[in-house]
């Protein structure tokens, strides 16, 4: 797994690539919690080259959505692979975190 993080106008761009599992989480987990302890809004976390990950980083995006609605900010999914968007439709979790499609600029 790889992590660029991107400053942008407003907030940040988190841009992974790679497997996310439970041997590459703690790794996002501390980027996106560095985000939240900094209250960036909103967080964009795209996510176009991932092309697995499991209920470790599930966790991981839950615990950082708990974190930034601590302070109203926003966390946004973009660019879900068909696979991906599978996962988060069966966890309903679609349902749960604000999931665009195509590519998002933070506004």
């Amino acid at each position: 797994m790889e992590i660029k993080v991107h400053n942008e106008d407003k907030g940040k761009r988190v841009v992974i690539s790679g497997e996310i599992d439970m041997h590459t989480s703690p790794e996002l987990r501390k980027v996106l919690l560095k985000c939240t302890k900094d209250k960036v809004s909103p967080i964009v976390v795209d996510l176009k080259d991932v092309s697995y990950l499991d209920s470790s980083a599930i966790a991981t995006l839950v615990e950082a959505l708990k974190a930034v609605m601590t302070y109203k900010g926003h966390l946004v999914l973009c660019n879900l692979s068909k696979r991906v968007q599978e996962i988060f439709a069966f966890a309903k979790l679609d349902k749960v975190f604000q999931i665009v499609k195509d590519d998002v600029k933070s506004a």
